[in-house]
């Protein structure tokens, strides 16, 4: 679900009132390009098709997170993980090897 950046005014009895640009299906047609640019400058547009709303607006992007990686490996000597690895082979399986 994205959520929507709209200006909201709460009226004291409990109702609110949401501030957006509504566009008929036919404007939003005529003017589709003008429309994104304003969406991915942050309004929030609602097209009026048949009786329904279609809210668009521009997603949130997402933060990329950086792991953590002494919580995922763990054991001795971590600050010379460089120094050392696995290899992998049928017959012996997983077996711990020195780089120089």
């Amino acid at each position: 679900m994205v959520l929507c950046p709209c200006t909201i005014d709460v009226i004291p009895n409990g109702l609110y009132i949401v501030h957006m640009r509504s566009v008929t299906a036919s404007e939003a047609r005529k003017n589709w390009f003008k429309l994104l640019d304003e969406v991915a400058a942050g309004e929030v547009v609602a097209i009026r098709r048949n009786g329904k709303r279609i809210i668009l607006c521009a997603e949130k992007p997402k933060k990329k997170a950086v792991p953590v990686y002494k919580r995922l490996i763990g054991g001795d000597d971590l600050d010379n993980a460089h120094k050392w690895g696995w290899n992998w082979s049928p017959e012996k399986g997983l077996t711990p090897v020195t780089r120089k």
